[in-house]
């Protein structure tokens, strides 16, 4: 049975349990498996589809699974807290070269975080700094967890883009 657009959201929202079992058990994660169902039903409700679907039990799955290996992905590119301390927090045995180094990177990780909007910056600063978990920034500022998710990402691209920038620069 070929699936148009509205039918195959239908079947989304009618089989959305079983769906998210699914994804939890491939994915490890209850959370991960919520987020990338949202994904998928925001792709599938604001894109046409090109061909039928023959099997929407496996193409919703197959989207949502691919969308969860994007933000995976993407995830690697985060800076950890290791290195956010790394930059943050300077080493009491670096020679003065390695010292000003540091020093002229910190001062370009600021440049770029000013230049991010009030609430993005906001929400980078409580996040890898502070370390405030995602769940009660969401809270703090009564916007979805998803949101800050994306609003820490977009922030970490655009500081991870202006400090490549900066190296490129400093050859």
């Amino acid at each position: 049975m070929s699936e148009m657009p509205s039918e195959l959201l239908r079947f989304f929202v009618d089989r959305y349990d079983m769906l998210k079992r699914k994804l939890v058990h491939r994915l490890g994660s209850t959370e991960m498996a919520e987020d990338v169902l949202h994904d998928t039903y925001v792709k599938l409700s604001t894109r046409a589809l090109g061909a039928p679907v023959k099997s929407p039990q496996s193409f919703l799955l197959r989207t949502a699974v691919n969308l969860a290996i994007d933000r995976i992905r993407a995830d690697r590119q985060l800076l950890s807290m290791e290195e956010v301390d790394a930059l943050l927090l300077p080493d009491k045995g670096a020679n003065p070269a390695d010292a000003a180094a540091a020093r002229i990177e910190l001062e370009a990780v600021a440049h770029a975080m000013d230049r991010l909007p009030p609430l993005r910056r906001q929400l980078l600063f409580a996040s890898r700094v502070e370390g405030t978990p995602q769940k009660e920034l969401a809270q703090r500022y009564g916007i979805s967890l998803r949101r800050v998710e994306r609003e820490i990402h977009l922030a970490h691209a655009f500081c991870a883009e202006q400090m490549q920038i900066h190296r490129h620069r400093e050859k």
